[in-house]
């Protein structure tokens, strides 16, 4: 029944949420105020807009509303010039094998596309059928809105499709797609991803799982 497998980008197959974390301390230091990396672990998935006003309330720190996209761009640039691109080991390995055994595979990241493209070089990007940014999502996780971008461009059902995620925001927006969920305790543990239908804990075990043989 499962027809294509859609892959959240950080803390799935790109080892980086340690380097947004770092890279939000340091625009909050500016402001005076700090988050702690748990804190950013468990808001991955949603927009930089909509997490910016979570962690500012978190931290008891004010910044006008008019600058926010500004310190959204700054904190972005920080990233990318302190990230260190490392992947999941057999990250790109099991994408490769579930296109062997005949899935359609997308990508689906809250990253901005400038950190997306930075992220995966293109020969990596072409593992995937359908790519979506945080920029090209009105309604960002936990809404179902970036995983039915990728069902609706390749004309499936939401029992046709399966997600990876790791973290609780990109779960729900799965579940609220309709979508079967793999969670991979990657960044938080399994006590965090309960509503996934599945929780492995590393990537590999992705070939596993029964509804993903080969057809």
């Amino acid at each position: 029944m499962i027809e294509a497998v859609f892959f959240d980008l950080d803390g799935v197959i790109a080892d980086t949420l340690h380097y947004h974390y770092l890279a939000w301390e340091k625009m909050f230091r500016e402001i005076g105020g700090s988050v702690s990396e748990h804190s950013v672990l468990l808001h991955e998935g949603r927009a930089s807009r909509e997490i910016l006003p979570t962690f500012l309330k978190e931290a008891g720190v004010f910044l006008p509303r008019e600058e926010h996209e500004a310190f959204i761009d700054r904190k972005r640039a920080y990233y990318r010039s302190i990230v260190q691109m490392t992947y999941f080991p057999h990250s790109f390995e099991v994408i490769a094998e579930l296109r062997r055994r005949g899935y359609r595979t997308a990508l689906v990241t809250a990253s901005s596309k400038k950190n997306m493209e930075a992220a995966l070089p293109e020969e990596k990007r072409a593992l995937f059928d359908f790519l979506i940014t945080g920029d090209e999502v009105h309604r960002a996780k936990p809404h179902p809105d970036p995983f039915l971008a990728p069902m609706h461009h390749m004309k499936l059902t939401p029992e046709q499709c399966v997600v990876v995620e790791n973290a609780p925001l990109g779960i729900e927006s799965a579940k609220n797609a309709g979508m079967s969920c793999v969670a991979v305790e990657t960044t938080l543990g399994r006590e965090f991803l309960g509503q996934a239908d599945v929780i492995i804990h590393e990537i590999r075990q992705l070939l596993e799982v029964p509804f993903l043989q080969p057809k």
